[in-house]
């Protein structure tokens, strides 16, 4: 693959170190970034062309030559920036744009232009932290979209839902068990599975309804 990458710094650095370890498919990467001495670093560190220019000057797109590239990755921490780069790499006709988010508040902008998002880490480790004090009972948590979570919570001893078919739990709506791990088991259960404590149970739901599946697993 022919790959573009805006912004030079740690997120960008690693995305290309990635890019040319992939044994699978040998990729070619054309690096942007205005600081020079980020430049220099990651055309020292690896083998690619770096191009200390500002990305979002139409000069600089082209002497990428990104007409020809399969996917460019925006991984500023600007969002300004990054949506000024990945709308003209669409006019250029560039068919895979991918962005890191900075700003929630940005989102429907990058959505709007049929950018793939990758919401910034920091954003997600603090969200992930307030989860961690908002459901103390959920162990694993993952979005997925924009409504939908997936969540794991172990059973505990005195549970009230143990000994009761899946069915029989009272379940939200808009809720579903996945997956039920049992000591060394991994169980993909219907509705006549009986849990039992200490299950670790796998849930898919829509964010409304988390805390009542939560209340659910976790009552005694």
């Amino acid at each position: 693959m022919y790959v573009v990458i805006v912004g030079a710094g740690r997120i960008g650095q690693r995305l290309t170190e990635l890019a040319l370890k992939d044994n699978r498919e040998k990729n070619n990467v054309i690096v942007i970034d205005k600081n020079q001495e980020k430049c220099e670093e990651i055309a020292r560190k690896y083998d690619v062309i770096a191009i200390n220019a500002d990305a979002t000057q139409e000069e600089t797109l082209e002497e990428s030559e990104v007409k020809k590239a399969d996917v460019l990755v925006a991984t500023t921490r600007d969002d300004a920036v990054n949506l000024m780069v990945v709308s003209l790499a669409k006019n250029k006709g560039v068919k895979h744009l991918v962005s890191l988010v900075n700003q929630e508040e940005s989102i429907p902008m990058f959505m709007e232009k049929g950018v793939k998002i990758v919401r910034n880490p920091a954003l997600l480790i603090a969200e992930h932290l307030y989860r961690s004090i908002k459901y103390p009972d959920i162990e694993d948590y993952m979005n997925v979209g924009e409504n939908v979570s997936i969540f794991r919570i172990t059973l505990p001893e005195n549970s009230k839902v143990a000994g009761k078919m899946i069915r029989n739990i009272g379940l939200p709506k808009k809720s579903l068990i996945i997956a039920v791990e049992r000591e060394d088991r991994f169980i993909i259960p219907t509705e006549e599975v009986k849990l039992e404590p200490n299950d670790k149970v796998t849930v898919l739901a829509h964010k409304d309804v988390v805390d009542k599946v939560t209340g659910v697993l976790t009552s005694k």
